[in-house]
């Protein structure tokens, strides 16, 4: 978010498709989306790498999936800043203007290699977007977020800020305390 944005604002939606490539279990869809007014200004991008998985392919294959070195990374110190109950209904209703079947229905969800439908992984990312509201509005964002693991439409999450700074957001599956997504705060400003 590179500056704020009104509530009701009249904004124009872009989008391509930037690359594509091959992984284990189907095809990693990297894209970049645009949001904008009728004068032409961009506050709002987001750049997304997605996997469209092949349910043809191996469920317990590795996913080879491009991603950073994290051999020199520390462990951070966690502390934890909220619990999130996941249900299933509101996980379906959640997703539902995808139309991606993975998160709603239990079958398609087995297709893929899941034991249950899987949470958008955007859900996580508007309850780390709550916490950073918590004080107000933001005037301008700039976060990275990875996403790590699936989160299943029952599972309880919860927000951790990891390091001193408290510019890390970890997402943990509480069952089994394993990363779901984490997010680095590059940049935030408040209204």
């Amino acid at each position: 978010q590179r500056e704020p944005i009104r509530l009701g604002e009249t904004l124009s939606l872009s989008g391509s498709v930037t690359a594509i490539e091959p992984g284990a279990r189907g095809e990693f869809i990297t894209c970049r989306f645009e949001m904008s007014r009728p004068d032409g200004s961009v506050p709002l991008v987001l750049e997304r790498l997605s996997l469209r998985a092949d349910p043809t392919k191996q469920s317990g294959a590795a996913v080879s999936k491009p991603r950073r070195s994290d051999s020199n990374r520390a462990t951070p110190r966690l502390a934890l800043l909220r619990r999130h109950q996941l249900e299933p209904d509101k996980v379906a209703q959640f997703s539902i203007e995808a139309e991606n079947l993975i998160h709603s229905d239990p079958e398609v969800a087995r297709q893929f290699g899941f034991d249950k439908p899987i949470a958008g992984g955007l859900m996580s990312v508007r309850y780390m977007m709550a916490h950073l509201w918590r004080k107000g509005p933001l005037a301008t964002l700039r976060m990275s977020v990875r996403f790590r693991r699936p989160m299943f439409w029952d599972d309880e999450l919860q927000l951790h800020a990891a390091g001193e700074d408290g510019q890390q957001l970890v997402m943990l599956r509480g069952a089994d305390g394993k990363v779901v997504n984490e997010a680095t705060v590059h940049d935030v400003t408040s209204l």
